[in-house]
Order: structure tokens, then sequence, then C-alpha cells
């Protein structure tokens, strides 16, 4: 049979066939991931909505991606799969960062052979934090100008800034800004950039007030106690009730790297240490307000 035999049959059994429909294939919109040290910010998955329609099921999907990473004598070649939780599904899940922007070109093909293709362009934006801070003490009634310690970096600019809680702050936008607090605050600061990314520091800013007829301020944070220290398989947290509200204690490892966290609406709770090898950690306890404290501890 000729070529043009083959097609008159093939154009003849498409044309008059009622459940004809066009093989169509969506690889989803371009998106942006959101990746900071610990991992992904956010769950995003590739593919449309429906990301295939028409044709002759049942399909057959493949996703191909490809990034070469050098560093120094070594390359390595990323794929699809090691990109994609699973390459022949019609929406996986990203479940890996690595370079800038990603390719994902799909094919679909239906029962019949057909065969469609679409690509969509994943964008990583990438962020980092670390836990330095500053300390300082004013007298009740003064003001202190709080600048240069902004801990949450990358992402796409332009960025918008917002420092929390807002407790005597004349800008709460901007990374330059005068504070007049009334008692203890831990400002931290979240970070949106310009592709909606939002990220959260952990507070830098640590200013005491000194009560009037007060010259040093106290070690020791008295409404709140962690124990015991060292501690082994359990951490304990008792706080005054004269802090109120929803609190979360954050523990790090010694390298910065948070580790586990926990919430709570009760003054007095406990976290599980099991999971953790011996050594020294930090932890940081806040409320609504901001910090209320932070110390270190050891894992035996």
């Amino acid at each position: 049979m000729t070529k043009l035999a083959i097609s008159l049959s093939v154009f003849c059994l498409l044309a008059f066939n009622p459940g004809y429909a066009q093989l169509v294939v969506d690889a989803g919109p371009d998106r942006v991931v959101c990746v900071n040290y610990n991992g992904f910010i956010d769950t995003i998955s590739v593919g449309g909505n429906p990301t295939v329609y028409g044709g002759t099921p049942p399909y057959t999907i493949a996703w191909e991606a490809q990034f070469t990473y050098i560093l120094g004598n070594h390359t390595v070649h990323y794929f699809a799969s090691d990109f994609l939780n699973d390459s022949t599904a019609a929406n996986p899940e990203i479940i890996y960062a690595i370079g800038d922007t990603i390719a994902f070109r799909l094919t679909v093909t239906d029962s019949n052979g057909i065969t469609d293709t679409d690509t969509a362009m994943v964008c990583f934006s990438y962020f980092g934090t670390h836990l330095g801070y500053t300390n300082y003490t004013i007298n009740a009634g003064d003001s202190i100008f709080l600048s240069g310690m902004q801990n949450v970096l990358g992402g796409f600019p332009p960025y918008e800034y917002l420092w929390r809680p807002n407790h005597g702050l004349t800008d709460s936008t901007s990374l330059s800004f005068w504070a007049k607090p009334e008692h203890f605050v831990a400002y931290y600061l979240t970070l949106t950039d310009s592709a909606g990314c939002v990220v959260s520091g952990a507070p830098v800013y640590h200013v005491d007030v000194l009560p009037a007829n007060v010259a040093e301020p106290e070690k020791e944070n008295p409404l709140i106690k962690v124990f015991p220290n060292p501690a082994k398989d359990f951490l304990n947290i008792d706080i005054s009730p004269a802090l109120q509200g929803r609190f979360t204690i954050r523990l790090f490892h010694s390298n910065g790297k948070l580790i586990g966290q926990k919430e709570s609406n009760l003054n007095q709770f406990k976290i599980e240490l099991f999971n953790y090898s011996s050594g020294i950690y930090f932890y940081e306890l806040l409320n609504e307000e901001g910090l209320q404290a932070k110390g270190q501890i050891i894992i035996k």
C-alpha cells in the first residue's frame, strides 16, 4: 500500500470515528519553587489540570529534564527522575532542587500511537537564613536605631520586608528603623520576594528594656524554665502564667540547622529527645510577641 493510501486510510478512520478527539497535552504553567536550607518551603507539582485529554486512552506519560552540574573535575547529570517523584505520572511532585531554571518536557502517547508534547519551565528560588543576632539594652523611654542585621537572603528582587512583632517600631517594612519598645522584644524578619516566596528568619534583634531604677539586666528569664540540662529522654518547658499565647519551641543543632519544633497552647509541656544524638543544642521559645527565651542544652 502506498504512503498516500495509508494517509487517506488514517484520515478516514479519524474523520468518521465519532469518539475521536484530538490529543491535547498540557505540561502546566511555568512555576517558581521556593527553597530554603531545610528543603522545599511549599509542595509544587507540574502538569496541567488535566494534563492530557482527547485521543484514545490509556496514555503513556513521560517527563524529561536534564541539568549538568560541574564541580572541578567532576560532572554530574540530573534527569527528570531525579527532580520528580514519578516521571510517568500526570502531575508528579518536585522533590529535588538544583540549578536555576529547568525545562520539563512532557510527552504523551495514546493507545493509537498518536503523540503530543508540551514544556513547562520551573525556576528555583533559593533562600538562606542564619542564627546570628545582636543584643541591645536600653533604658525605659529610650529609642534605638536597628540596621545591618538582615538574616534572610536570596530569592528574586524586588523584596518586601516585614518586621515582627510590630511593637515600638517607626517602620516595620524597612531594613533600617527606630525601635522604642516598652519591654523585652526580639524582632524577626519576614521577606517576600517578587515570585511570592515568603521566608521568616530567627529573631535577630534582641532588645532589653531596663526600668528606670534598674542598673543591670537580669541574666536569666525567671518566668521560663527549660530543664533538665543535661537532658536525656525529655525536655520540660515550664512557663509562668504571666506569659500567654501559643508557644513555639524550636531546637537547633550546633551548626545552626533547625532540627525540631513543637507548638503548644499550654504553659507546661515537654518534647521528646529520643531521636537526637548526644551533643550541644540551642533552643528558642517564642509566642505571639516574639522571642521570650533562648539558651543552650546538652543532650546525653
